[in-house]
């Protein structure tokens, strides 16, 4: 209590202990790309650059990769990218290592540059957004790149979506299993291109980028993008062939394997195929990566207080408000967040506290079974009156 006279009334405006926690984007994709002549004021090489909108791809150059994933993304829906150009190998279908080391990147701790892939860690700082989606067409079946992408998207919670070199079913099986936490999807698209008045073939990953933001804005990035039409392909440059209930076809089988592919059915194109690498269910990690980082982000600004009752139960509330607001959105079924005392009581000392939550996720449908019965007794109308 301050010891100033007052004689009357006065008021003290306290922080609410428990705000609510701000879910964070779960769509913003992160691309790596090349274009010797795009404009370098606008992409200028090694830095993240956000584009909000397809008015870009007109600054985006020709030739490289930049220009057709941008269009590939922005074909299927609106979406923020973070754009990061690295300089264009002389031969793209067989880019040397030192090449593909440009595409991968470095760090610089002692002069704060960061360059390709690598540059995608320094987004937020500069911009303010995370990549949550990463891509790299056209050089992601490449396993030097692919395994890079991998550790990369680790380190920003991110889902690293890979280019299958569409080799042959062995081979891309036998590639898909050396990665955990990645989106693996073999199957090129062919598109009808405008300006060369043909249809060209390329990678799929940034259709499929561009496909999954669009499922996440229009029912949440809680759900699978798998089973859902693909926009303004005309085509895939492998042909796989899928029956509704057949355990044999191709697609079936890449699904067994955790490999998402591009079907044909009912006369549209749809991307087929829920799981990652690992097997788990790629809306579930992303819950967990979301969720989970919403959770730190809020409580940055509880760092360095003072651990008392009311901070160990403000911060269980907020979490539990949280979880609450999730249940209610269906984007979870259930969670709770908890304090291990005895965990607790033995870091006294040390300053760190402990909080505990679980998640219920919901199942995805994935597989549909009928059960089909003969009954007899329906003839029994033939005989009776």
């Amino acid at each position: 209590m301050t010891t100033d006279y007052l004689h009357g009334v006065e008021q003290y405006l306290l922080d609410d202990p428990v705000k609510p926690i701000r879910i964070l984007s779960a769509s913003t994709i992160g691309l790596i790309a090349t274009a010797d002549d795009a404009e370098e004021k606008i992409f200028p090489l090694n830095t993240p650059v956000l584009v909000a909108s397809d008015k870009l791809i007109e600054k985006a150059g020709k030739t490289g990769t930049l220009r057709a994933a941008l269009q590939d993304i922005y074909r299927q829906s609106g979406a923020v990218v973070v754009v990061v150009r690295v300089p264009e190998p002389k031969n793209q279908a067989e880019p040397t290592e030192e090449e593909l080391a440009t595409i991968i990147g470095t760090v610089d701790n002692d002069t704060g540059i960061y360059t390709g892939l690598k540059a995608l860690r320094i987004a937020e700082a500069l911009l303010g957004v995370r990549p949550r989606l990463m891509i790299v067409p056209e050089f992601s079946h490449l396993y030097d790149v692919a395994a890079s992408m991998e550790t990369e998207a680790k380190n920003l919670n991110a889902i690293p979506i890979i280019d299958g070199d569409e080799s042959g079913y062995s081979n891309v099986i036998q590639m898909a299993d050396k990665f955990k936490e990645a989106f693996f999807v073999n199957g090129g698209i062919k598109i009808l291109d405008p300006a060369a008045k043909k249809k060209v073939t390329r990678k799929a990953s940034a259709t499929i980028a561009g496909h999954i933001v669009r499922v996440d804005f229009s029912e949440g990035y809680w759900h699978s993008p798998s089973n859902r039409k693909i926009y303004g392909i005309t085509g895939t440059s492998e042909k796989v062939d899928h029956a509704i209930g057949s355990r044999t076809s191709k697609a079936n089988l890449y699904n067994s394997e955790n490999v998402a592919t591009i079907v044909n059915q009912q006369g549209g194109w749809y991307l087929y195929g829920n799981r990652l690498c690992n097997g788990v269910m790629l809306p579930h990690q992303r819950v967990r990566y979301i969720v989970g980082d919403s959770i730190l982000y809020a409580h940055q600004e509880m760092v360095d207080r003072n651990i008392t009752r009311d901070y160990v139960d403000a911060v269980k509330a907020r979490v539990n408000n949280l979880l609450r607001r999730l249940k209610a959105r269906q984007v979870i079924s259930g969670g709770e967040c908890w304090i291990d005392e005895e965990l607790n009581l033995a870091d006294i000392g040390t300053g760190q506290v402990t909080w505990d939550y679980d998640l219920g996720l919901y199942d995805i449908a994935e597989r549909l079974t009928f059960r089909q019965h003969i009954n007899k007794t329906y003839n029994e109308q033939v005989f009776t009156s």
